[in-house]
């Protein structure tokens, strides 16, 4: 992008405040908003500018970065009555990294077409680890020159970047991943309460499959957590029943069904229902197990009256 750009961040949840991170060590200067100002100023102790609110943000940098929870946000910050295309300037770039609807990015960047600012429709794959280590997954919908121009910022937040389309599309294959994701925990939790109350040691299950055709990614990933009983930090549960719905609202939208997703979706409902928003995604398989009388543990599983409320 020629002479190093300054950023505008807005937006350091879980996700946002490792990206700006990266971004600070990459020797970028970075001005920093959130809601919760005590969390833009404690960034300052690494070189980050705290500002007061997004629109004084947009006003002073030539790229305005977003990791924001939704939809809603998103028009707040952009569009709605202090929106901040309307202080950015002619030829500054917009990068949202946020999982939200493709509608609601194309949107915005028909509104931002109109001023002269160009969007690149950047959503992620990877949690705070790969943030912080610029390991994330980007998939990214823009024009391919606009793609070229931030290409730098991208490639120090991501490992891969993947150009996949216009704005708006970058969202799409994202929830497509989480749809798959999303699913794909319950049959998991769904394959395990089979296996044990069959009788079989999960350990050796775990075992056999990974190194079979079911041994994908994610039950290399989540098997070892669920049988041990983990309830760590992880992608959260509330977030993925949020990207169930944006991808049974894509699906209505353009006419596709999404069956298993609308099933697979009333188990996150259940498992809000107990409390467990906030515990990593892959906790839903338990409520699965539980639905079979099963406690998932490594070895031979616990099975018993597992149904009473918690």
């Amino acid at each position: 992008m020629g002479e190093r750009p300054t950023l505008g961040f807005i937006g350091l949840g879980n996700m946002g405040r490792p990206m700006v991170l990266r971004l600070l060590e990459a020797g970028y200067r970075v001005l920093v908003s959130d809601r919760r100002w005590e969390v833009a100023q404690a960034l300052e102790l690494h070189g980050a500018e705290a500002v007061p609110t997004p629109l004084l943000v947009a006003d002073q940098v030539d790229v305005f970065l977003t990791c924001l929870p939704g939809d809603e946000e998103l028009f707040e910050v952009y569009i709605g009555p202090e929106g901040a295309l309307e202080h950015l300037r002619a030829g500054a770039l917009v990068i949202d990294l946020s999982t939200a609807s493709p509608m609601m990015v194309q949107r915005i960047a028909d509104e931002a077409r109109a001023r002269q600012i160009d969007v690149i429709d950047a959503p992620v794959g990877g949690g705070p680890a790969e943030a912080r280590n610029g390991n994330l997954t980007i998939i990214v919908g823009a024009d391919a020159a606009v793609f070229e121009r931030a290409l730098p910022i991208l490639q120090t937040l991501g490992r891969d970047v993947f150009l996949v389309g216009d704005p708006g599309m970058g969202k799409v294959v994202k929830l497509v991943g989480n749809l798959i994701a999303g699913v794909s925990l319950i049959l998991i939790g769904e394959a395990l309460a089979l296996a044990a109350n069959a009788g079989a040691d999960l350990t050796r299950v775990y075992e056999v499959i990974r190194s079979s055709s079911g041994g994908w990614k994610l039950w290399t990933e989540v098997v070892p957590e669920l049988l041990g009983e983990s309830r760590g930090a992880g992608f959260r549960l509330e977030l993925m029943k949020r990207d169930m719905e944006l991808a049974m609202r894509l699906g209505n939208d353009v006419g596709s069904p999404v069956p298993l997703a609308a099933l697979a979706h009333q188990f996150y409902v259940a498992a809000m229902a107990r409390g467990w928003g906030g515990l990593a995604a892959h906790e839903v398989a338990r409520l699965v197990g539980r639905l079979a009388n099963v406690q998932f543990t490594a070895g031979r599983a616990v099975s018993g009256d597992l149904l009473v409320a918690e």
